[in-house]
């Protein structure tokens, strides 16, 4: 059994025939999400509804889970169809098992034309994925989630395997998406002049995380930002030769920083979550740039928000590609280590 495009394309009109507005005339996009996970699914499902009752767009969902036989063509999924519907369309087909070129097939005939394709890539074998190849040229950003299916940095490896091999695909991953407040509680340690030399005098950092993709970022962020290079599987070089040392403690909830440490030769900058503040981050700076104790919002952003900020952002973040090239070169020397 294939996919009955033709079937598909027939009840798409239809539905556009019993629509009595005109939000598909003004619509953003095509956003199209896979997956392979019924849990996955439930989530995805929901949080991509909230964006497109916001967002006009053709939504198409390619369910890894479901047969071929499977389709639905409405103005929200099957299971929102007693709330608000979406600004356009939704279009559901079951893919299990489907072949690289009928899932492109599928993409290509129900996007809408003259607008931009995003792919949101709920599976974890992104880098190896001959699915996920056959679609990933045709759109504009992929949306990723390297945290999302473990806490370990096998998902941060698929991606950075994929990006290697496909360096003119243009990808965000929601896993670095959410350093956002961490990157701007560390910028706020070094905000005075008497402290803005202690950053070339680090000599340790220290992140607890629930996930290591978010540390492995973070990692890379300052790296990237700081002109580190990784000189072994635990150390950063600077500009100078000076050997910073890093280690990542797994401590948290998933897909969250819980701590950062930042030493200098005298001075210790610590951001940490605030006891029993889970959306506050306490700054602490003690030894030779001693400053009063600071805190910082949070402000998590929900996975809508942040598959939003992406589909915005992520075609032109010159810091995130940064940053995972850090990321790559860190890990790089991990796995040499291990060997």
């Amino acid at each position: 059994m294939s996919i009955d495009l033709r079937s598909v394309l027939g009840e798409l009109t239809l539905h556009r025939q019993r629509r009595n507005d005109d939000a598909m005339e003004v619509a953003l996009m095509t956003l199209v999400a896979f997956f392979e996970d019924a849990a996955v699914g439930t989530w995805l499902r929901d949080r991509i509804h909230s964006l497109a009752v916001k967002d006009p767009a053709r939504v198409i969902i390619l369910d890894g889970t479901a047969s071929q036989a499977m389709r639905h063509v409405g103005g929200a999924c099957d299971r929102h169809e007693n709330c608000f519907k979406t600004r356009g369309e939704w279009i559901e087909l079951g893919v299990q098992g489907s072949q690289p070129a009928a899932l492109q097939s599928a993409v290509s005939s129900l996007s809408l034309p003259q607008t931009p394709i995003v792919l949101i890539w709920a599976s974890a074998q992104i880098g190896r994925d001959a699915r996920f190849a056959s679609i990933s040229p045709n759109v504009r950003t992929v949306v990723y989630n390297s945290s999302a299916l473990g806490n370990d940095e096998s998902g941060l490896c698929e991606l950075i395997a994929f990006a290697h091999a496909h360096p003119d695909v243009s990808i965000c991953d929601l896993a670095y998406l959410r350093l956002t407040p961490w990157q701007e509680s560390i910028a706020l340690f070094f905000d005075g002049k008497n402290v803005i030399r202690e950053l070339f005098d680090l000599r340790q950092v220290e992140i607890a995380s629930g996930s290591e993709a978010e540390a492995y970022y973070l990692l890379g962020w300052l790296a990237s930002r700081l002109e580190w290079t990784a000189c072994g599987p635990d150390r950063f070089c600077n500009r100078f030769g000076t050997e910073i040392q890093f280690t990542i403690a797994h401590d948290g909830l998933p897909r969250r920083i819980r701590r950062v440490a930042l030493h200098s030769s005298q001075t210790q900058f610590v951001a940490e979550l605030a006891a029993g503040k889970a959306e506050v981050i306490a700054l602490k700076v003690t030894g030779a740039a001693q400053q009063g104790d600071r805190y910082h919002p949070v402000n998590n952003l929900d996975t809508a928000s942040l598959i939003e900020r992406a589909i915005l952002t992520g075609h032109d973040d010159r810091i995130f590609h940064d940053t995972l090239r850090a990321a790559s070169d860190i890990l790089s020397h991990t796995e040499r280590d291990d060997r």
